[in-house]
């Protein structure tokens, strides 16, 4: 009898274990279902982008992409960043790999030109033209770094401008006239390396912007147009800027090893007050030491010479890209235009102004108050400037050239080649590698 029962309870006990479980598995593939079908019904895309880290416009950018996800529950975002130039190494590698992200942050066709044909990169014209929000959005001229061919294969993110900002009280200090022309450039860089300055926080990247500038003084976008595309060599006019820059290098103006700084690190010379001028790029407006803001001011860039003309260098320089494979998918390519058109939109082109100190090609009023005074004079001198044109190697020169003039430039600063000696250089790599984007 008592065998019999206890056959009985482990036979009841067995069954209500067995159901038990069987509801707990009911329970948990149910909820496992409701996840996957949560899931599944949200459209999946990966970014990438460059803006996080010490990057200015971190602050401005990273938000933007975390509100967006999190006010969308039809759109998943998976979301990777490499921050400045690195970008283009990830990418580069993706690309081979045909693991492209779906939406992605980079340069104009200098950078972007082999993707295009290599069909990894979406043609937005058709996007842009239905699309009525993006009417009147963008200043004029903001895509004509990403046009290619009659496509344009990107949105604007972020403009450009070249900057000379001088710290007013190292000029007063030592007595020193700001220079508005080269000869007096020389003077000044002259004086402050006796007082025992470096002259300019410098890395390659503001010594050639500086020898581009000179040579877009003395000549006209159209005439840059025929250089890069071959028709037309360069000749005096950039072998002239060339050898400013080359005396400038000579003179002391730069400090030593400035090949091998970041902007950021250069950026520290003119920060910690060793350096009283800086030649920049205008997204490090927002990296000034705020200390100095009431002693820095924004002034014309010195004059090549008597027949040189007043030029502002700026344009468009960084977009919003969607990868073919995205386009292609219809649901991906509305959630990934969705995404598109947010980043590239007002309310972070507001926000690049008054919080980044990052120029944006959205045409959009901004609060003075709330920007950097060293911003507002920076828009302001653009605004005012009858002559603004494109940088030659941000927006002109193919991407084979653009891959390789850095290198190029840098042989000239370290004056293991003559003036001579790199403008034929630069004229052969071009008749290499024309730029087709014109045609």
């Amino acid at each position: 009898m008592n065998k019999r029962r206890n056959v009985w309870v482990t036979g009841v006990i067995i069954l209500l274990l067995a159901v038990i479980t069987a509801c707990s598995s009911s329970d948990e593939t149910g909820n496992e279902e409701d996840t996957s079908t949560e899931n599944s019904d949200a459209v999946s895309l990966r970014v990438l982008h460059g803006y996080t880290g010490e990057q200015p416009q971190a602050p401005v950018f990273e938000p933007a992409l975390e509100n967006f996800d999190a006010s969308h529950d039809d759109i998943d975002l998976t979301i990777e960043a490499s921050a400045g130039n690195s970008i283009r190494e990830k990418l580069l590698a993706e690309m081979a790999a045909n693991s492209e992200p779906d939406v992605f942050t980079h340069w104009g066709v200098r950078r972007v030109e082999n993707y295009i044909k290599s069909d990894k990169i979406a043609d937005l014209s058709e996007l842009i033209a239905e699309d009525s929000d993006l009417t009147d959005r963008f200043v004029d001229g903001s895509y004509n770094a990403i046009e290619y061919h009659g496509g344009v294969y990107g949105l604007p993110l972020s403009s450009y401008q070249y900057y000379l900002v001088i710290n007013k009280a190292l000029f007063e200090e030592h007595g020193v006239e700001v220079p508005t022309t080269y000869d007096e450039l020389v003077t000044a860089v002259n004086q402050f390396t006796e007082a025992g300055l470096i002259p300019f926080a410098a890395n390659n990247h503001s010594a050639r912007y500086m020898m581009l500038t000179w040579l877009a003084q003395k000549t006209t976008l159209d005439t840059l147009i025929t250089n890069v595309t071959g028709e037309v060599p360069f000749g005096d006019e950039l072998l002239q800027a060339a050898e400013k820059a080359a005396e400038l290098q000579r003179l002391g103006a730069f400090p030593e090893g400035k090949e091998t700084l970041s902007t950021l690190q250069s950026l520290e010379l003119f920060n910690s007050e060793r350096s009283p001028m800086m030649y920049q790029h205008s997204w490090t407006v927002g990296s000034i030491a705020p200390e100095l803001i009431d002693q820095v001011e924004v002034i014309p860039f010195p004059l090549a010479d008597s027949e040189a003309e007043p030029t502002v260098i700026a344009g468009t320089g960084f977009f919003a890209f969607m990868s073919q494979k995205a386009y292609d998918d219809p649901e991906k390519r509305e959630a990934a235009w969705e995404l598109l058109k947010e980043l590239t939109g007002p309310q972070v082109g507001k926000d690049f102004i008054e919080i980044a100190g990052n120029l944006t090609p959205v045409a959009v009023e901004h609060d003075r108050d709330k920007a950097s005074p060293v911003m507002n004079e920076v828009l302001d001198m653009a605004a005012t400037s009858e002559k603004v044109i494109p940088s030659l190697d941000e927006q002109l020169t193919s991407q084979e050239v653009a891959d390789n003039y850095w290198d190029l430039t840098d042989q000239l600063s370290l004056q293991a080649i003559s003036p001579e000696d790199y403008v034929d250089a630069f004229n052969q790599m071009i008749q290499e590698y024309p730029n087709t984007q014109y045609e």
